[in-house]
């Protein structure tokens, strides 16, 4: 039998519990679930709230720039009971942002202001620039990052995988990105129905390129996603 002997300097997981060299830095940019005039109308208030607990369950984040949905949320804030905030631009130029807060939701100063691009990231206009999630992360920069409906259960999870293992988060949004552009138009409109009914099960009456995007997903946030 071989005899192995312990050794301080060895922290390649044989030994004990496995301790990288690098440090461990996590995304420091919020995930916020988009809420366009499309969910806002389709979905209740509740069923909003219940899916962004899909991807923070304890403190729900909202990002929107639909007018009717900002109004009603602000207000109903004050008896909404639980922790939720929502970013809203500042004015019409929409060059910054500011926080809406539940009572029960991380005190946040009034004052407090994110600029578009440099903490923001602007996927609410452009969804592409979510493809260089990876590399956003490794800057980590923004303050806030927007995420569609559609996505966001997979991106999450890579977000979740990428401090640990950054060449697998990035197999992963590379499998994420070719699922997506395999989608037809009529592909996403399937995939935003089933999304706007909550956590989505796999039939296997959808298309082949719709069952694989919720493949992915399925992977990605059994394994990552909580």
């Amino acid at each position: 039998m071989t005899e192995h002997h312990h050794c301080s300097e060895c922290n390649d997981g044989t030994h004990g519990s496995y301790k990288p060299h690098r440090k461990i830095e996590f995304l420091k940019a919020r995930l916020a679930m988009i809420v366009d005039h499309r969910l806002y109308t389709n979905v209740s208030m509740e069923g909003i709230l219940e899916l962004a607990g899909l991807i923070n369950p304890t403190a729900r984040m909202l990002f929107s720039t639909d007018r009717d949905f900002i109004a009603e949320f602000t207000a109903r804030a004050p008896e909404i009971t639980e922790m939720v905030t929502l970013y809203v631009p500042k004015d019409e130029a929409m060059n910054s942002f500011i926080p809406v807060c539940t009572p029960k939701a991380a005190k946040i100063p009034k004052n407090v202001e994110m600029a578009r691009d440099t903490d923001v990231l602007a996927s609410y206009e452009n969804e592409d620039l979510l493809r260089d999630l990876c590399d956003l992360q490794v800057k980590n920069e923004l303050s806030l990052i927007p995420l569609p409906l559609t996505d966001m259960l997979i991106l999450k999870s890579i977000t979740t995988v990428q401090p640990y293992d950054l060449p697998l988060a990035r197999l992963y949004l590379k499998q994420f990105i070719e699922a997506k552009e395999a989608l037809s138009d009529e592909d996403r409109n399937l995939l935003r129905n089933i999304k706007e009914q909550g956590l989505p099960t796999i039939d296997d009456s959808y298309n082949e390129q719709v069952y694989r995007f919720l493949k992915v997903e399925r992977k990605l946030f059994t394994q990552y996603g909580h």
